[in-house]
Parts: C-alpha cells; structure tokens; sequence
C-alpha cells in the first residue's frame, strides 16, 4: 500500500512539474518496493514446509523437500520466545527453536510455520516427556546433569562458580526470558541464566521443581 502511494506521489510530482514530490515518491516506492520483494520470496520458500509429530519424534520437511529427523528421547532443544513491544504497546511474539541431534546436526524452526505457540509447546512437552524419566533416574541414582551453565545433583546446584544446597533454593522464578534461583537469605540470586542458553529448559525445571522442595529425594 505504501509503495503504491509511493508511486502515485512520484507522478503526481511529474504532472505537477514539482521535482521535489517525484524525487520522494521514487525514493519510497523503491525502498518499500525492494522489501515486499524479499517478503515475497521469502513466503515463497516457505511454501512446502512441514512439521510431523510422531509418537517417537518429528519429521521436518524443508524447502525444495530437504527432510529432517528428531527423536524426543534423543533432541537437544534450545527455545528463544521474545515479546516485542513498540513504544511500550505489545506487538507480536517472535519463536525460534534449535532442535540439535546427537550428532551435533542443528535443526532451526522459526518463521515459515502457522501457530508456533502451539509447536513449540509441542515440540517442549514430547521432549519433556521422553528425557525426564530418565533424569530423574539419574539423579536418584547419585548422579549429576548438567544444563549449560547449570549443574545438579539430588543435593546441590552450581551455577557462576558457585554452589548451593536444593535446601536453601527459596524460588525458581522465569521473567523477562531469564531463570532466577533464589537463595533464602541472600539479594542477588545465585543466577539469572538467559532461558535461551539452556538445553531442554522444560527438563531443567521439572528436575529443580522437584529438588527444591525436597533436597533429600525426587518427587
């Protein structure tokens, strides 16, 4: 619309002999020309794409048919979910999501598939699913895991070079795409890790959901 108004001003100011009005239109019928262009052909490559759910895991079909394999029992997801504000008013929510195989492969889910906010949730849950049995076992059994700059055991959280006991976690709050562990007694947490930079978030907090009130065993 804009490019279109762009270009009538542009021979408004021919008509009129007023260079100054051509001169502006072309300037704004090109710039906004050139970016429906790229939207243009970036919907154009996204036609095709598809997302599978399976009982085991996900097929993605990329463009030009490329297909991509995930096991929930075996995917590293890392999730980025932004809320974008203009002026202080919400405008939009942006997901992106790397589902990375044990191989060190890296599948990118972003733009290009309807309603993320039901995928991503999706693609979370079946991950969750399949992998917290198996942490929890882990852990019971004396074991540590440890989620990017974050290692537990059934006793004991590290994080920014330090340790703490499941006992003395007071909360684990998630605001402003960062996770805070609370210390009881101490200002400043023991960490505000961006949510972003931890695999398998949602496995994460289900363990420390589960540690935190108990500090001697699982849930």
């Amino acid at each position: 619309m804009v490019a279109g108004v762009a270009v009538l001003v542009a021979l408004l100011g021919l008509a009129t002999g007023i260079i100054f009005l051509t001169i502006l239109g072309l300037i704004f019928a090109v710039v906004f020309g050139i970016r429906f262009g790229r939207l243009a052909l970036m919907n154009r490559q996204k036609e095709g794409q598809q997302l599978l759910f399976f009982d085991q895991g996900l097929v993605c079909v990329g463009v030009g048919g490329q297909v991509h394999v995930r096991r929930w029992d075996s995917t590293t997801v890392y999730q980025n979910t932004v809320r974008h504000y203009r002026n202080g008013v919400y405008v939009r929510t942006s997901y992106s999501y790397r589902l990375i195989d044990p191989s060190g492969q890296t599948l990118g889910l972003a733009g290009g598939f309807h309603r993320p906010e039901e995928w991503g949730q999706a693609i979370q849950q079946a991950v969750t699913d399949a992998q917290l049995p198996r942490a929890v076992a882990t852990i019971q059994g004396g074991g540590a895991l440890t989620f990017g700059d974050i290692s537990l055991n059934r006793d004991t959280v590290w994080a920014s070079g330090k340790s703490v006991p499941w006992a003395r976690i007071q909360e684990i709050k998630v605001k402003d795409g960062r996770v805070s562990l609370r210390v009881e007694g101490k200002w400043l947490a023991l960490t505000t890790t961006m949510v972003r930079s931890i695999p398998n978030f949602f496995v994460f907090y289900a363990l420390a959901e589960r540690l935190r009130p108990s500090a001697a065993g699982m849930n």
